[in-house]
């Protein structure tokens, strides 16, 4: 993919969390250069805190994502993982477009993103 900067921003308008890194894409908006990973982070952080979003530290990344959780066998793992992820909250704004788009929808109204627009 070329560009990830528009699914990331919606992403993080809905509430969602995103992923950046040269793997992803390695091009700047103008496709004139490379971005480094931690231009891309940088970037991605700016754009978050624009939409009032808080941005994870290394500490609470590595807790949300399990890393440095290790488990005596697959049983226990699983086990784990479903009491972890019923604690997990919703993301904060995910909530309230999935309510208005199902009202939206209901009133038959059709929503289009200019991103994806012909």
């Amino acid at each position: 993919m070329r560009n990830v900067l528009p699914l990331n921003m919606m992403a993080i308008a809905l509430g969602l969390h995103v992923r950046c890194g040269i793997e992803d894409n390695i091009w700047n908006q103008r496709q004139t250069g490379k971005m480094t990973t931690v231009e891309q982070i940088e970037q991605l952080v700016r754009i978050a805190r624009g939409f009032a979003r808080e941005v994870a530290n290394g500490k609470e990344a590595r807790e949300i994502y399990w890393i440095g959780t290790f488990y005596e066998n697959a049983d226990e793992a699983l086990a784990q993982s479903k009491a972890k992820s019923r604690s997990l909250s919703p993301p904060p704004r995910a909530a309230g477009w999935v309510r208005w788009f199902n009202a939206a929808s209901a009133r038959g109204w059709t929503m289009t993103c200019p991103w994806f627009a012909s």
